[in-house]
């Protein structure tokens, strides 16, 4: 537009005005395209660079450092042409030139700043059609400066093209939408060191132009202070990059420690997770284990505290698991504990199982709107574990002995429902049918206080200082003879009454019993053998095993030394083991058993009759004795069947060589009984309950 009207007026100015300064205002018109392209590209930069101050700075710093260097080297050539500058015009078209060099300058960064790959895009067709315009344009106001004719129509067709081929590249750009980011400037250090060495290298130049006055010292000041000023910006910009580098660095590495820690919060959040699981469950059977039963337990009242909901819970312990693992190791006991794991695992919803330990499991149940009682669901745990084991080629038969208790109505405390339910399961293990189940009740608690009382008592207790051996005697009803007594440990003091029934699994549990059995064997041994020197008799002694002292090595050989040290027949010694230890006895019990019978011991079978009889077991363990059960002694007074099943054990213990015992007797008709049957060795309160030493040693003086 402004070329149009600039030959327009030129038209006008020849054919019409005739106005003299009509060549000035004609070059003012003329190269006003200038300042346009400069607004235009500077516009356009500042677009493209939008937020990118760094990079704005860098720019114009390049722009007005070259313009400016140029623009002083114009202004010399300038001024050795036409002398000294005093006219406007002069100054105007000086101004032109240093407006020239601003937009040669924006077009060549505008290259370097759009990047190779989009130089080839016809975008860029303006900025190369800009770029030749404005080099012409240097020439032509040069020329004009100096009062030359600039006028040459071959120029004018380049002119004219170059703004054909700026309306291209609009028109290109326009269609083909391109669109594309700046790169950034590269400020890195061997970057900043090449444009210092270039801007140090003219103001060496310039140095010598001055000094050898091709260049004014006011003209060389004028470059020196521009490039000074290049020089420091360039370190500033420098320094500003390294800034972001690093923040961006620090920037990368938080990203980085942010991901790690993140991903390090995700695997603390799964380890936590699997030793949550670790921590709560049994690796063996899956199932929770005793640490969790109390942290689920103590938040299951929490929610139901004021609810008035309901639960159970069934404390179990697993018969005759022990044998298992002592016959076939280890190995085949996990498994056995394992199947039973998965078992209750599949149990429904409604139950929550825990292994408390060992051979010990605890059962919870969400009690029911339903459910009036439970013996349905104590029936069919039961079930559950009294099916048969199945591994290998082996099948194995165990029950249990299940306690209950209720929440709310037996306590509303977690830590008095366990033992009420454990009291429950200790009851049935106590009973002559352990393959049972039994509710808490108020009558237990006693149990429970007794127990806690001879834990209390055993934590301190010695053999020597807090035990007395009461004795029974044992009759033979043909001589009238006591053969024999049996001993049982009895507390002193105000528990002296307590029956050792239950003193003797309370010591197992405490640990105590190993050294407790050893006193008895010497005490004992040391107070008959007293009685037999004392009276010339030879009563033998009768002692209980429990089913650790079966298999204790260190309670095998106190036995052993204290029968050689007092002289004691092995003969005169009858080792008493219940039926039920011998139906669950491991081969290692057994093995103990046929050791003492070897050295000369008598094994005694006690309470036979009464429940499982296994006679393999009297073959393989070489029992001298068995003695009946009191209920069976008790059913024989009027009881023919009874009657007819001790006569064939009397039969199978004759073919076999055993003695029998009738223990219990409590009056004179069990007694006549027993004797009819043919059975004279007798045993019970009706010949005397078991007492102390001193009570013991009257009866033998008054039958002397």
């Amino acid at each position: 537009m402004c070329i149009a009207l600039g030959y327009i007026y030129r038209f006008v100015n020849h054919f019409v005005a005739n106005i003299e300064a009509f060549y000035f205002i004609w070059g003012i018109i003329y190269l006003m395209p200038s300042v346009f392209f400069a607004l235009n590209e500077t516009t356009f930069m500042l677009y493209k660079l939008k937020g990118r101050k760094r990079d704005i700075s860098h720019l114009f710093s390049n722009c007005f450092a070259v313009s400016i260097v140029g623009y002083v080297l114009i202004y010399k050539f300038f001024s050795a042409a036409v002398g000294s500058i005093e006219t406007s015009a002069q100054v105007h078209y000086l101004l032109f030139i240093f407006l020239a060099f601003f937009v040669v300058m924006m077009g060549v960064q505008t290259f370097y700043l759009v990047g190779e790959e989009n130089i080839k895009r016809g975008t860029l067709l303006t900025t190369i059609a800009m770029l030749i315009y404005e080099l012409m344009d240097i020439q032509y106001i040069y020329l004009v400066a100096i009062g030359k004719d600039p006028e040459n129509y071959f120029e004018d067709l380049v002119y004219m093209l170059t703004l054909i081929v700026m309306t291209m590249g609009i028109a290109i750009q326009v269609h083909k939408k391109y669109y594309f980011e700046f790169q950034h400037w590269d400020y890195t250090e061997k970057s900043t060191r090449l444009r210092v060495l270039i801007s140090a290298v003219v103001l060496i130049i310039t140095g010598f132009a001055a000094y050898y006055e091709y260049l004014s010292y006011t003209e060389a000041n004028y470059i020196v202070i521009v490039l000074m000023a290049y020089m420091i910006m360039t370190y500033i910009l420098r320094t500003d990059s390294l800034t972001d580098e690093l923040l961006d660095k620090e920037k990368k590495q938080n990203i980085i420690l942010e991901e790690k820690v993140e991903e390090q919060t995700k695997n603390l959040i799964e380890v936590n997770k699997k030793l949550e699981l670790l921590s709560s469950t049994d690796m063996l059977t899956g199932l929770y284990n005793r640490w969790y039963a109390g942290i689920f337990l103590d938040d299951i009242v929490i929610k139901y505290k004021n609810t008035g909901k309901k639960f159970a819970l069934f404390v179990i312990d697993l018969n005759l698991f022990k044998p298992i693992n002592d016959t076939y190791g280890h190995e085949m006991g996990d498994k056995v504990l394992e199947e039973f794991g998965n078992r209750m695992r599949e149990l429904p919803d409604e139950y929550t199982s825990f292994r408390m330990g060992g051979d010990e499991f605890l059962i919870f149940y969400r009690i029911g709107e339903k459910v009036e009682n439970l013996n349905s669901i104590a029936e069919k745990l039961q079930t559950l574990f009294n099916t048969p084991v199945r591994q290998d080629t082996y099948v194995f038969n165990l029950s249990a002995s299940i306690g209950i208790s209720i929440y709310p109505q037996d306590s509303v405390v977690i830590e008095d429902l366990l033992q009420y339910a454990d009291t429950a399961m200790y009851s049935v293990k106590q009973s002559g049918h352990k393959d049972g189940y039994k509710y808490f009740n108020s009558g237990l608690i006693t149990l429970i206080s007794a127990k806690a009382a001879i834990e209390e008592r055993l934590r301190t207790a010695t053999p020597e200082g807090d035990f007395i051996l009461y004795y029974q005697p044992q009759v033979n009803i043909k001589t009238g003879e006591i053969i024999g007594a049996e001993v049982f440990p009895h507390l002193k003091g105000v528990m002296e009454d307590i029956s050792p029934s239950e003193i003797i699994p309370v010591a197992e549990e405490c640990g105590f019993m190993s050294k407790l059995g050893i006193w008895i064997i010497y005490t004992a041994l040391n107070q008959i053998s007293k009685w037999n020197k004392n009276y010339n008799k030879a009563i033998s002694l009768t002692i209980n095993l429990s089913p650790l002292q079966l298999i204790d090595e260190e309670y095998a050989s106190a036995l052993k030394r204290a029968t050689e040290l007092l002289e004691f027949s092995p003969s005169m010694v009858t080792l008493d083991v219940s039926n039920a230890v011998i139906m669950g006895a491991a081969s290692s019990a057994k093995h103990a058993m046929k050791e003492l019978h070897e050295e000369g011991y008598m094994l005694s079978l006690n309470d036979f009759g009464g429940g499982d009889i296994n006679l393999s077991y009297i073959h393989d363990c070489d029992f001298y004795g068995l003695k009946l059960s009191r209920s069976l002694v008790k059913e024989a007074e009027n009881d023919t069947k009874a009657k007819v099943l001790i006569n064939a054990i009397m039969a199978f213990a004759e073919q076999m060589g055993i003695v029998i015992t009738a223990v219990g007797i409590e009056n004179k008709e069990q007694s006549e009984s027993m004797k009819e049957l043919g059975i004279y060795q007798h045993q019970g309160y009706f010949y005397g309950r078991p007492m102390n030493a001193e009570s013991f040693e009257a009866i033998l003086k008054g039958v002397r």
